[in-house]
């Protein structure tokens, strides 16, 4: 069996994160996770696709912002984290730009669409000139490489697909970010990641996607599970399962709120 397939969207200002679990290819559900005790909270299931690197998980991880559709439609969608259910959408017939991101200070930012006159929830909309727009959040306007320097992550070099992403871990141990299409049993676009020692040496971790330094070490996400690992003289040491994401099944779960009709 195919574990599923994790991304993960820590926001900026605590420590939660946002986890997108896809698997099988037209299901994804969404969970939120507290990153200091390692709690998992799912929130609810979609018959569809979300697009990652157009979604968003506020400073506070009260809010969060999909782009999702199932081929025939597509929305942008801002909810209560973890849950999918909108608090307000906008759809659009196509897959062209959408979905958006925010701010450092948790202001709502619309990716190829005009500010929110009314941002729901007491959320305030942020400029239009925010972050730069983007069809796919990487190839045209570098959103996804933006929300990554929101998140500490220096652009070392190259542009759109061929980006490289870096960020110091520990003892002089850096992670590096770059991106891949159409990887197998991957998402069309996709995270790759290395370690790269204090001497330079890089060591490729083709099966991880996604890390982020943290603790002294990573945590990061492999074979449909959550861990954390330190780096060690020769490679990772210590490696821990945080949480495992592969006995998950869709199950039709109702919002805590009134959300609306599309």
């Amino acid at each position: 069996m195919t574990a599923p397939r994790l991304h993960v969207i820590p926001a900026i200002g605590c420590h939660k994160a946002l986890v997108l679990r896809r698997g099988p290819t037209d299901q994804v559900a969404s969970l939120l996770w507290d990153r200091d005790s390692g709690a998992v909270t799912l929130g609810q299931w979609l018959h569809g696709r979300i697009h990652e690197y157009r979604s968003d998980l506020s400073p506070d991880a009260r809010h969060m912002i999909v782009f999702a559709g199932t081929g025939a439609r597509w929305w942008t969608a801002i909810s209560r984290a973890p849950w999918l259910t909108a608090l307000s959408v906008r759809m659009q017939g196509d897959a062209w730009h959408g979905g958006g991101a925010f701010t450092p200070e948790g202001r709502i930012w619309l990716n190829g669409a005009e500010p929110l006159s009314d941002p729901p929830d007491g959320l305030r909309a942020a400029k239009v000139d925010a972050y730069p727009h983007a069809t796919d959040g990487i190839h045209m306007g570098g959103l996804y490489l933006a929300m990554m320097g929101a998140r500490g992550w220096t652009h070392a070099k190259g542009d759109a697909y061929q980006a490289e992403l870096v960020k110091p871990v520990a003892d002089g141990w850096q992670v590096i970010l770059r991106f891949e299409i159409g990887q197998k049993n991957r998402a069309l676009i996709s995270n790759r990641y290395a370690l790269m020692r204090s001497d330079g040496v890089e060591m490729p971790q083709p099966d991880w996607e996604w890390a982020e330094p943290w603790g002294g070490g990573l945590q990061l996400a492999r074979d449909g599970a959550l861990w954390f690992a330190k780096p060690g003289k020769d490679g990772l040491e210590e490696l821990a399962q945080i949480h495992d994401f592969k006995g998950l099944k869709f199950v039709a779960r109702p919002a805590p709120y009134v959300g609306v009709n599309r």
